[in-house]
């Protein structure tokens, strides 16, 4: 008999799949594939997000800025003090920002994201924003986040040229 795998890797590659639907859902609608929920304590998604900067013209649309604008509304608080959250890529810098300021406990991600991630190995926060992020787990469901990238940069590149192709050559090396 083969050995479960543990309860965390089923929970987090359960909450990476939902993240992952919803990133679906952004290349569906031409948008770069990044999905994200918050999760609670309890174990219940409170907010979901996907991009729409193109949809919505505007840079502040991203996944994680959605899940966490929906779950705040959800508990009527804009802290999510015991609250995780998964998404697709490793955040930006601003979305990090905002992570931290929401006093999310837990980050996961799928996929590094080599143009624009928060390099989260040497990144230095402050000591008030350090005390918040208390576990990041990387790597969780990574092939299928990379893959929804490259085919999404792959079909942009076809179709609008090399205005993708160095994005799509920073995404194939990492």
């Amino acid at each position: 008999m083969g050995k479960k795998a543990p309860k965390k890797l089923i929970n987090e590659e359960f909450y990476m799949r939902q993240a992952l639907k919803l990133a679906q859902k952004s290349f569906e609608l031409n948008e770069v594939p990044i999905g994200a929920i918050v999760v609670d304590a309890n174990g219940k998604i409170i907010g979901r997000g996907y991009n729409q900067v193109e949809t919505k013209n505007c840079q502040n649309k991203h996944a994680e800025i959605i899940a966490i604008e929906k779950a705040c509304k959800k508990i009527k608080d804009w802290r999510l003090n015991s609250c995780s959250i998964y998404v697709t890529i490793a955040p930006c810098v601003m979305c990090l920002g905002l992570i931290t300021l929401s006093r999310i406990e837990k980050l996961v991600y799928g996929a590094q994201s080599p143009l624009y991630g928060a390099d989260l190995d040497n990144i230095s926060f402050p000591n008030l924003y350090k005390k918040h992020i208390k576990i990041i787990s990387s790597g969780v469901l990574e092939d299928e986040a990379k893959q929804l990238l490259k085919r999404f940069f792959k079909e942009k590149r076809s179709s609008h040229g090399s205005k993708f192709r160095t994005d799509q050559e920073k995404i194939d090396r990492s």
